[in-house]
């Protein structure tokens, strides 16, 4: 056992660490009652001192603390509180064993309220205390002093307070209701009668409008069975029309059957004519160079004629000029007798000399006959040959001519196949590139008309809109000077946010009253950082937080701060304007949340406010729902931008008729660029076509070339191999016809016969020959 104390009035337990004055204290307040839970242990049994955890895990260990308290007549009284061996706690009063509530009530006898603790002060109560705010601080003293005994029947009394108050409330709410509804009966009566009034006008104006429509009716009726008399007639004749060029439909039916008869029959003679002009083809080749072989001659024989007549002009000239030189002729003639007089006396020969010249020469031509016949037989077919020869060779020229021209021919086909594919491939990659921009025009055509379409309707809208909302002219203009102020300010300040209307909305419509209510004066608040005068200070404003749970307290309840939409930032300034105000949709679901239990304030959707102290205000006729409308200023605002940003972009699209213009004249390109290329392939497919043919063509020539270059060679070979006979035949005649001259050349007094008739017999052959042709 250790015995501390005694204690006084006052008493406090100092000592460094360690030295047990927190131990002393759960000693104390172990006596007195305090619960495990506020001491140093999870459990009775932990309080209990052991030396190790050996001696801390031994059953049957006990404690107990006594406090012996000294009454004022002198006697003492003894409260005595143990640990049991089970880790129970057992209360004694007097060694009296009695429960807690005996024992709590004879120290709450005393003075001791173990709940509040008013006795003991550990370490940091006094730092708690001296943080606590006044409503903490008036709730621990209503404890310390015991009037919290008394809260339950104040409760009671205030809340029968609440419903006399709420009574009253409603009395008054139902006397202005009565004179509301007075007032409104008064005037639906007004607007009933004037509306009758305006029905009988309607009528008779309906009645008018009908009978004038009727008229036009008639007069539409009498109009239109003219116009179907007149159609009727018309159709008649347009019958008429008809048989009769069903009946010439008939006729010309039946000769388009003749006529395609006839076309299959031609269409067969054309195919069969093909069949055989492709099969004449090579013949027809071989001629066409035949026809140009003599096409050639044909024009070297008419630059011949030509020359002929050229020359036959000039002989023409030239016979006149002859008939004036025919005396000349006969004096030359005369001279000529004299050169002959002057020649036969040079002349060696005699006339029997020349005799027998004569009889030699017929005797060595008859010694030599037989191969002069040869001789003659072999020129007449070298002369053939040559002819053949020369043919062959202009035939072979003009095969290489021909041939030299297909190639021209194709290297120019060549080119221009070259130049119309690389422009056809030019063209493709420009038509490619013309459809991809053609296709991205459209599209963005056709997303620019869908988006004007759209932006008119949203115009469309935003003015129906616009037109919708109704309010105050002169409220409008007050709230327009007012937002024009709160716009110099936002560009003057920057810490300035807005006025509240702006900066935040109620998340449905039906809120807006509501919102309109809670808010009260703080709706038009203008939002800013810094605290002067009617201005909502960001920065420095002291709100109250959200109580949780009324945000899930079911039904139709909701915070007004949850149908609020806004920055978070600003979220501050718009707790401090609707606190923890809660919004219904009904009236008697307002009241529950307001009146009965914990009071709440709360407002109806209708614009009804009920405060915690029991009052009741606001509705629809309290001038609230006129100020509702001003949540609709910044939509109004925003309409307006809208729209005009919505005719911006409609502006920036640019006129549809111009779209049409430039997509019509992309569809013309392309058009153009399709028909280029088409006659392109056109071109090209019969430039194949020819080059197909000169092919062909070619190939045909060089097979004759091949075949006529042999036989050119042949005919060479044979004019060579037969010229050198017929020099060895000529060398043997003029070997036989030398040795029968032999004695008459000696005579004569020439090596040969030949020599002499070179000569002498030339000459005078020569001699008479020009004799005879001035004689004539």
């Amino acid at each position: 056992l250790q015995t501390i104390g005694p204690f006084k009035d006052f008493t406090a337990i100092i000592g460094p660490n360690g030295a047990g004055k927190s131990n002393l204290m759960d000693a104390i307040s172990f006596v007195l009652g305090v619960r495990t839970g506020q001491l140093r242990g999870a459990q009775l049994k932990d309080l209990i001192y052991a030396y190790d955890d050996r001696e801390k895990e031994q059953k049957g260990r006990r404690a107990f603390v006594r406090l012996v308290y000294l009454l004022a007549n002198g006697s003492e009284l003894h409260f005595t509180r143990t640990i049991t061996s089970s880790g129970g706690s057992e209360y004694r009063i007097d060694g009296k064993v009695v429960n807690w509530d005996e024992y709590n009530a004879r120290l709450r006898s005393l003075g001791i309220l173990v709940k509040a603790r008013n006795f003991l002060v550990f370490q940091g109560d006094v730092e708690s205390i001296a943080s606590k705010n006044p409503k903490e601080l008036t709730a621990l003293l209503e404890q310390i002093s015991g009037s919290e005994e008394l809260k339950r029947e104040y409760e009671d009394l205030e809340e029968k307070k609440a419903s006399a108050e709420e009574k009253s409330a409603l009395v008054y709410q139902n006397k202005r209701t009565v004179v509301m509804e007075r007032k409104q009966k008064k005037e639906q009566k007004e607007e009933a009668e004037k509306h009758l009034r305006l029905q009988d006008q309607l009528k008779a104006l309906k009645k008018e409008h009908f009978l004038w429509q009727l008229f036009i009716i008639d007069k539409d009726i009498k109009k239109t069975t003219d116009d179907l008399e007149a159609e009727r007639r018309n159709r008649e004749g347009v019958m008429q029309e008809l048989e009769k060029f069903e009946l010439e439909a008939s006729k010309k039916k039946k000769e388009q059957v003749k006529y395609l008869k006839e076309i299959a029959q031609c269409e067969k003679k054309i195919a069969e004519k093909s069949s055989k002009l492709d099969k004449n083809q090579p013949e027809l080749v071989k001629l066409n160079g035949e026809t140009s072989r003599i096409n050639s001659k044909i024009k070297s024989s008419r630059k011949e004629l030509d020359k002929k007549r050229e020359e036959r002009r000039k002989h023409s000239d030239e016979i006149d000029e002859l008939q004036k030189g025919i005396q000349d002729l006969a004096a030359k003639l005369e001279d000529l007798h004299e050169k002959s007089r002057d020649g036969g006396e040079k002349l060696p020969l005699a006339d029997s000399q020349l005799t027998e010249y004569f009889r030699i020469k017929e005797d060595a031509g008859m010694k030599t006959i037989k191969l002069r016949d040869e001789k003659e037989v072999l020129d007449r077919q070298q002369h053939a040959d040559m002819e053949a020869q020369k043919n062959l060779e202009e035939n072979l020229q003009q095969l290489i001519n021909r041939e030299h021209e297909l190639d021209a021919q194709e290297a120019q086909m060549r080119t221009r196949q070259k130049k119309i594919q690389d422009t056809s491939t030019k063209n493709k990659k420009e038509l490619a590139d013309l459809k991809k921009e053609l296709r991205e025009m459209q599209d963005k055509h056709r997303d620019s008309r869908n988006k004007y379409e759209n932006l008119k309707s949203r115009i469309g809208e935003v003015e129906i809109q616009l037109r919708e909302v109704k309010a105050d002219r002169h409220e409008n203009e007050r709230d327009a000077k007012l937002s024009q102020a709160v716009e110099t300010l936002k560009r003057l300040f920057p810490g300035v946010h807005g006025r509240m209307t702006g900066l935040c909305r109620p998340t449905q419509k039906k809120y807006n009253l509501a919102v309109t209510v809670a808010m009260g004066k703080f709706m038009d608040a203008v939002v800013q950082r810094l605290p002067p005068q009617t201005f909502i200070p960001l920065q420095s404003v002291r709100v109250k937080p959200i109580v949780e749970r009324l945000r899930t307290l079911g039904g139709t309840a909701k915070l007004v701060l949850n149908n609020c939409t806004f920055d978070p930032v600003l979220e501050k300034a718009i707790l401090f304007a609707v606190g923890n105000t809660l919004v219904c949709d009904d009236l008697d679901e307002a009241k529950v949340l307001s009146w009965s239990g914990e009071r709440f304030k709360v407002v109806t959707v209708d614009g009804i406010l009920l405060s915690k102290s029991g009052t009741m205000t606001g509705g629809t006729s309290g001038g609230m729902e006129a100020r509702s409308k001003q949540w609709d200023d910044k939509k109004i605002e925003e309409l307006k931008k809208k729209k005009e940003q919505l005719e911006k972009e409609l502006e920036e699209l640019g006129s549809i008729r111009e779209m049409h213009l430039k997509e019509s004249e992309a569809s013309g390109k392309i058009s153009g660029l399709e028909k280029k290329i088409q006659y392109a392939e056109i071109e090209k497919r019969s430039i194949e076509d020819k080059l197909e043919n000169l092919k062909r063509e070619k190939h045909i020539i060089k097979e004759e070339i091949d075949r006529l270059k042999p036989e050119l060679q042949k005919v060479k070979d044979a004019v060579d191999k037969r010229a050198t006979v017929i020099s060895k035949l000529e060398k043997r005649i003029n070997e036989i016809v030398d040795r029968i001259y032999k004695d008459f050349s000696k005579t004569v007094g020439v090596a040969n016969i030949r020599e002499y008739e070179e000569n002498h017999v030339k000459a005078a052959q020569h001699m008479a020959e020009e004799r005879l042709s001035l004689s004539n």
